[in-house]
C-alpha cells in the first residue's frame, strides 16, 4: 500500500520532457516582436537603434546570461527549503532580513510594470502604429495612445474581476486553453514569415545587413539587452521545484540547459524570418505588419484574416494573463503578511485558499501604476504632440533592470555558498557565475551611463525639438524614479513598519519569531547526494549483470545492500522501486 502511495505520487511528478515544455511554454512567446519597431528602425516614429543582423547574436548572449542564471536557482534549491519566492529565501537565508526584504519587494514591484506591458501590447500595440486597417494614429492624433491604453486599462481590471467574481472554474478553463491559442497563432505567424521570405528572396535581408541598418555600440547593445532579457525572465519558476521532478538531480539541470536552448532557437529563428521577411522599417507590431505585406503579394484576403486572428489571439492571451496575475498576485504579498512586514489581514485565505484581500490590494497598486506607466506619459504625448513617451522597449527594459539587481544578489549568494564550501559546485560553475555577475553589473551601470547622455542630448534639443525633448526627459525621470522610489520605500518601510515589531515580538513572543525564522537556513543536500549514488549504483548493477552473465555475486549483492540504504535516505526525492 505504501508502494503504491509512491508511485501515485511519482506519476504526479514532472518528467523531463513535461519539464522543458513547462518552462518553454512559460518563458518564450510571440509578442517579442514588438520591440523591433526600437530595436531597428521604427515606421511610425523614424528613429531606432538599428542594431540588424546584431539582435541574432544578442539573443544568444541572452540566453547564455539567463541559463547561468538559471543554473544558480537550480543549486542553491538544494540546499535550501522549498518555498514561494526562491529570491527572497535564497537572500534573507545568505544575507540577513533586510536584503531579503528588498529583493522580494523588488520582485514585487516588477509585476506592475509588466501588466503595464501587458496591456500595451494587448490593445495598443494593434490600434495605434501597427501599420494596418486597426491603425488609428492619424485618426485620433496625438490622443491615440490614451484613449486606447484607458481601454487597455478598462479591459484588464474588468478581466482581473473575474478572481472575485468566484469564475476560478471558468479561468482554470481558460488556463488550458491558452497554450493551444499561444502556439496555435505563434505557428499561423511563422508559416506567415517563412512564405514572405520566401517572396522577397534576400531583399529585405540584404537592406537589413547593410551598414545603414546595422550598427552596433555600447549604447544600443545595452538597450537591447535589457530590452529583451525580459523574454527569458520566468525560468526561477520552474528551476526550484525539485520536490515535483522525477530523479531532479539529473531532469532540473537538463531542463534548465534544454529549456534555454529551445527558447535561444525560437528567439532566433524567428528574428531570422522577420529580418528577411522586413525591409528596414518596423511598425509597433511586426506581426500584424506581416500579414499586411503579405496580403500585397498573396490577396488581401489573407491581409483581413490574418490580422483579425492575430488580434483575436493577442487579447485572448493578455486576458488569460491578467486572470492569471490576479489569481498569484496575492500570494506574492501573502508572505510578507505572514513575516510581519505588512499587515496581517492579508495573509487571511478565503473559502478557495486564495488570500482575497491582498490580491485586491494588489489590484489597485497594479492600477495606480498603471495609470503612472500609461496615463501621464500619454497626456504629456498628447499636449506636446510629441512621439509616446514610452515604447514597449522601455518598459520591458525596466522591468529586466529590476531583475537585473534581483539576480544579481542571488548569484553573489551562490559564489559565497561556494567559497565557504557549503555547496557543492565545481569550478567552471564558480567562473560562470563570476564571469554572469561583472556582465550584469555593468548592464546596471550602463543603463543609467545610457540615461545620463539621454538627459543631456534632449536638454539640448529643447529649443530645437521641444516635444521629442519633454518626452525623453519624462521618460528618463520616470524610469529613475520607479527605481529609486521603490527602494526608498523599501527602506523606510522596514525600518518605520517592520523593525519595530520585529523588535516587540523578540520580547513578548521570542518562540514566534524562531518558528518564523526556522525555514531560512543553509540545509545540506544529503538527499540529492544519495540520489546520485543510487544512479550510480543502478548503473554499476547493469554492467555487473553484463560482465557475469546474470549470475550472482558479492559485488551485486554489496552494491544491492549499499543501493538500498541509499534509496531509504532519498526523503522527499524517494521514488518507488521498479518492479521486473
Amino acid at each position: 500500500m505504501k508502494e503504491q502511495k509512491k508511485a501515485i505520487a511519482q506519476s504526479k511528478k514532472f518528467s523531463l520532457p513535461e519539464l522543458v515544455w513547462l518552462g518553454f511554454n512559460y518563458t518564450c512567446g510571440i509578442a517579442f516582436t514588438s520591440v523591433y519597431a526600437t530595436m531597428m528602425f521604427s515606421e511610425v516614429d523614424k528613429t531606432g537603434q538599428f542594431l540588424g543582423m546584431h539582435m541574432i547574436w544578442i539573443f544568444l548572449v541572452e540566453g547564455l546570461v539567463a541559463g547561468t542564471c538559471a543554473w544558480a536557482f537550480n543549486k542553491l534549491s538544494q540546499v535550501h527549503p522549498a518555498g514561494n519566492g526562491a529570491s527572497y529565501i535564497y537572500v534573507r537565508t545568505n544575507f540577513g532580513k533586510f536584503w531579503g526584504w528588498l529583493i522580494s519587494f523588488l520582485q514585487y514591484t516588477t509585476l506592475p510594470i509588466i501588466v503595464t506591458s501587458q496591456i500595451v501590447s494587448m490593445i495598443r500595440l494593434n490600434f495605434v502604429g501597427s501599420g494596418t486597417f486597426l491603425d488609428t494614429k492619424d485618426m485620433l492624433g496625438n490622443w491615440a495612445n490614451l484613449i486606447w491604453d484607458a481601454i487597455g486599462i478598462a479591459v484588464y481590471m474588468l478581466v482581473s474581476c473575474t478572481l472575485f467574481l468566484g469564475m476560478r472554474l471558468l479561468l482554470k478553463r481558460y488556463l488550458n486553453a491558452s497554450s493551444y491559442i499561444k502556439w496555435g497563432s505563434t505557428g499561423l505567424l511563422i508559416i506567415a514569415l517563412i512564405a514572405l521570405f520566401i517572396i522577397n528572396g534576400t531583399s529585405a535581408w540584404d537592406v537589413n545587413a547593410s551598414s545603414k541598418y546595422t550598427t552596433l555600440n555600447p549604447t544600443n547593445f545595452s538597450i537591447a539587452f535589457t530590452s529583451c532579457f525580459f523574454f527569458f525572465l520566468g525560468f526561477e519558476t520552474y528551476a526550484t521545484i525539485g520536490k515535483n521532478v522525477r530523479n531532479p538531480e539529473r531532469n532540473i539541470g537538463r531542463s534548465i540547459i534544454w529549456t534555454m536552448a529551445l527558447a535561444i532557437i525560437f528567439y532566433v529563428i524567428v528574428t531570422i524570418l522577420m529580418l528577411g521577411a522586413i525591409a528596414g522599417a518596423f511598425t509597433n507590431n511586426p506581426n500584424l505588419q506581416i500579414f499586411r505585406l503579405l496580403g500585397n503579394h498573396v490577396g488581401q484576403w489573407i491581409y483581413y484574416a490574418g490580422v483579425i486572428i492575430m488580434l483575436i489571439c493577442t487579447i485572448s492571451l493578455k486576458a488569460n494573463a491578467g486572470m492569471q496575475n490576479a489569481l498569484y498576485s496575492g500570494a506574492i504579498l501573502e508572505p510578507f503578511a505572514v513575516e510581519g512586514l505588512m499587515p496581517s489581514k492579508y495573509q487571511e485565505l478565503n473559502k478557495d485558499g486564495i488570500p482575497f484581500k491582498a490580491s485586491f490590494l494588489n489590484l489597485i497598486i497594479t492600477f495606480i501604476f498603471a495609470m503612472i506607466w500609461l496615463f501621464i506619459p500619454d497626456i504629456i504625448q498628447g499636449a506636446t504632440g510629441g512621439n509616446a513617451v514610452f515604447s514597449y522597449a522601455a518598459i520591458t527594459g525596466e522591468a529586466s533592470l529590476i531583475m537585473i539587481i534581483i539576480y544579481s544578489f542571488v548569484i553573489m549568494v551562490a559564489l559565497k555558498l561556494g567559497f565557504t564550501k557549503k555547496m557543492r559546485v565545481k569550478i567552471w560553475e564558480m567562473i560562470a557565475w563570476s564571469l554572469v555577475l561583472v556582465f550584469l553589473i555593468w548592464q546596471f551601470v550602463q543603463f543609467f551611463v545610457d540615461l545620463g547622455r539621454s538627459y543631456h542630448t534632449a536638454i539640448n534639443q529643447l529649443n530645437t525639438d521641444s516635444s521629442k525633448a519633454i518626452a525623453t526627459i519624462v521618460s528618463n525621470t520616470l524610469e529613475i524614479a520607479y527605481i529609486v522610489g521603490v527602494i526608498m520605500f523599501a527602506v523606510i518601510w522596514y525600518y518605520t513598519y517592520y523593525w519595530k515589531k520585529y523588535q516587540a515580538r523578540l520580547k513578548t513572543n521570542p518562540q514566534l519569531q524562531e518558528a518564523l525564522d526556522a525555514p531560512f537556513t543553509v540545509t545540506d543536500d544529503w538527499n540529492y547526494v544519495v540520489k546520485e549514488i543510487q544512479t550510480e549504483l543502478d548503473r554499476y548493477l547493469v554492467r555487473n549483470q553484463k560482465i557475469y552473465q546474470s549470475q550472482d555475486n558479492s559485488n551485486y549483492q554489496d552494491a544491492k545492500h549499499i543501493r538500498q540504504e541509499a534509496y531509504q535516505s532519498e526523503g522527499d526525492l524517494q521514488e518507488p522501486v521498479e518492479t521486473k
